[in-house]
């Protein structure tokens, strides 16, 4: 017989599951984003090469999207790697989560079209922030309510780099109404992120 108590929980692989066919459709989603540019009337080498050139936003936008949702597939797998048990509020933080990742094929699009404008630069930037907030909420939650099973080195990072990515990405939000073509870019700070998160688990 199953305890009322044990009843209220569920297994953690039930929403990796649900976290892994999320992630493939979102990373597949973003292919959509790059189209084979379509051109009305003759052709050149120079016009099919002009036209080509201006697909370089949109595959920007698509490589940098499909990174940063592999560190994200790849931090939560960590994170629950030592979370033995979900609980409903547990459970629905990492719905809201999804609700962002799924969300990122949209932003990206937008992101690659219109990049020299404020707007899309804001969605881009609040869609990753959301995605960063919620990443740590997995972290701070499991934490407060004892869910983990061994608090490693390991775990202590990836929750460093998820408050170092929501400051990351507060300051391409900012950037985006001042350096608007510039603001996703300062996503590539991740790197140096991990390397001094990777540092500070040797002193602790």
């Amino acid at each position: 017989m199953v305890k009322k108590e044990d009843s209220e929980y569920m297994p953690t692989k039930r929403l990796e599951t649900l976290v892994d066919g999320i992630f493939a459709i979102a990373m597949t989603l973003l292919v959509l984003g790059l189209a084979v540019p379509q051109i009305n009337g003759s052709l050149s080498n120079t016009i099919i090469l002009d036209s080509y050139y201006n697909l370089i936003p949109n595959f920007f936008a698509l490589v940098l999207s499909f990174l940063l949702l592999a560190v994200f597939w790849n931090s939560h797998h960590r994170i629950f790697n030592q979370i033995k048990k979900i609980d409903n509020t547990l459970l629905w933080i990492n719905v809201i989560w999804l609700l962002f990742i799924i969300i990122v094929p949209f932003s990206a699009s937008s992101l690659g079209q219109y990049g020299s404008y404020i707007l899309p630069n804001v969605i881009f930037n609040v869609n990753m922030m959301g995605i960063g907030i919620f990443l740590y909420l997995n972290t701070y939650y499991a934490v407060s309510k004892n869910f983990i099973k061994e608090e490693t080195t390991q775990f202590k990072k990836r929750k460093r780099v998820s408050i170092g990515f929501i400051f990351i990405s507060l300051l391409a939000l900012l950037f985006s109404f001042t350096f608007t073509s510039w603001s996703s870019t300062l996503y590539i700070l991740l790197i140096p992120l991990n390397l001094v998160a990777r540092r500070l688990d040797s002193f602790f």
